[in-house]
């Protein structure tokens, strides 16, 4: 009898998981009078990367929340990069309520807030993400203009697609979508026109009447806290009928080039460097990096990776992929992981909430490089920049090994009279302090603070030398702070 009970006991369990996943999987259409789209507003006060020491002046981003249970509310997240307050309106309500930011993925673009009134979330009504995407097919865009009404307009769903649309470092499948009505691309909520049932959220919107949506089954995988996994290599189309031949491929033979690998990444020990890569999961690569989905149509190589789709997603298990080496077919398994922050060598696309860092030495500007500090140049950008560093930023991004540190570079000198004799350095690489190579601020903090000379010595890249006593280094500092209106020597 109790071997009977602890049966059943079993089979109840067994049962409440799999009705509990069931619910949470299942699509609710999602009605116009439902209280489940909100109004957000947030201040934000983004950090000034060429003068690293101070903020730029606040701003208001409006965005739409969704209301997605629990007390929190989803919301793209540039609008809360940097944020310093956010107050959020619900429908037919005129108060106003405060929430703080929970999490936020970089390279999906999502953000999920939470209220602080743990009631605030009384009569709301959550809506709920699954893997139901209907393609091609017609959606409505719910928008909140004010409190007390809902608009919708109409949208065509195109098609499935992969791109860094968040301007991260990852490849994420979006849907592509067109209307002829202007809309915001502010986060607002996509259903599916008959049934209603949630398709995604509106990232973007183009003049040209196109723009872009998180597909449902992202913005579930991103709501129950998982990880979004990255191949951790970059291709090259082989198109070209010499190259193939010098890698050994026939004129039938399929496959793209393995032209980078991110150290620490799922590719990294697996991959090697001018692998063609032939086959994913059974699926042939073509020669510019696409394969035929059976549902989707041509898609590129990384959906087979970074796709969280439960009907057809890797997550969480092995990958099988063939390679041409040196001339010969090898099939490999690839364990997926997240991309690893650590590859990145000079951050570039969204800020990722990351705030410039600076080193103050003599009142000279130290920075590590990233694309932000050169894209605050104004839209000419490209022009006004050291080639030097537009070059790396072009194509060093990624570190080529796991011990290759960041680019420390002189940024600025702030002119005082005991560093006048280098008032025209800018923008210059540092390669060397006292004959040790540079691979951080922190380090060449270090290599300040600790070094026994009496002298320290700066070289860059191109020849070019600085030489301080180490006393003058604190002493101009506390000049320049005085002079500048600088906090600190530091911001790290």
């Amino acid at each position: 009898m109790k071997f009977l009970n602890q049966i059943y006991r079993l089979v109840f369990v067994l049962f409440f998981l799999f009705f509990a996943g069931f619910i949470h999987s299942k699509s609710i259409p999602v009605g116009m009078t439902d209280a489940s789209i909100l109004q957000v507003k947030v201040t934000v006060q983004y950090p000034h990367f060429i003068q690293p020491w101070r903020n730029k002046n606040p701003e208001v981003r409006q965005s739409t929340g969704i209301y997605i249970g629990e007390n929190k509310i989803l919301i793209p997240a540039q609008a809360v990069y940097f944020y310093t307050s956010i107050e959020i309106k619900k429908p037919d309500s005129l108060k106003v309520f405060t929430a703080e930011l929970e999490r936020l993925d970089p390279d999906l673009g999502l953000a999920i807030l939470k209220f602080n009134d743990p009631n605030a979330s009384k009569d709301l009504k959550a809506v709920t993400f699954s893997n139901e995407v209907f393609l091609p097919g017609t959606g409505l865009v719910m928008e909140s203009k004010d409190q007390r009404s809902l608009e919708e307009k109409k949208i065509r769903m195109i098609r499935l697609d992969m791109e860094a649309y968040a301007s991260g470092y990852v490849e994420l499948p979006f849907i592509e979508i067109q209307s002829e009505e202007k809309l915001d691309g502010v986060g607002e909520l996509i259903v599916d026109v008959s049934s209603r049932i949630p398709q995604g959220i509106l990232y973007q919107f183009k003049e040209n009447n196109t723009g872009r949506v998180i597909p449902t089954f992202s913005i579930r995988h991103f709501i129950d806290g998982k990880n979004f996994p990255f191949k951790g290599f970059r291709f090259k189309p082989l198109i070209d009928s010499a190259t193939r031949n010098h890698y050994g491929l026939r004129k039938d033979d399929l496959g793209v080039l393995v032209a980078e690998i991110y150290p620490g990444s799922s590719a990294d020990g697996v991959l090697q460097l001018e692998d063609v890569l032939l086959e994913v999961s059974n699926f042939k690569i073509d020669p510019k990096g696409y394969f035929d989905h059976p549902k989707f149509g041509k898609l590129n190589v990384s959906y087979l990776f970074h796709n969280t789709n439960d009907t057809d997603s890797s997550f969480g298990k092995k990958i099988k992929i063939k390679v041409f080496r040196n001339k010969k077919p090898v099939s490999l398994e690839l364990d997926l992981k997240p991309i690893p922050e650590s590859a990145i060598r000079i951050p570039y696309g969204n800020s990722r909430f990351q705030t410039p860092k600076y080193l103050m030495l003599a009142g000279i500007i130290f920075q590590e490089l990233s694309e932000q500090y050169l894209t605050e140049h104004g839209n000419q950008w490209r022009n006004r920049v050291s080639k030097e560093l537009l070059y790396l930023n072009d194509f060093y991004r990624i570190k080529r090994n796991s011990k290759e540190g960041k680019v420390v570079f002189l940024s600025q000198v702030l002119p005082l009279s005991g560093n006048k004799a280098y008032h025209t350095a800018h923008q210059m690489i540092l390669k060397t302090v006292n004959g040790v190579q540079v691979q951080s601020l922190e380090q060449l903090q270090t290599l300040i603070t600790e070094s026994g000379t009496p002298y320290v010595h700066f070289v860059m890249t191109d020849g070019f030398e600085m030489i301080f006593k180490k006393e003058e280094i604190q002493s101009l500092n506390a000049e320049a702070k005085q002079s500048f209106q600088i906090q600190r020597d530091s911001n790290f």
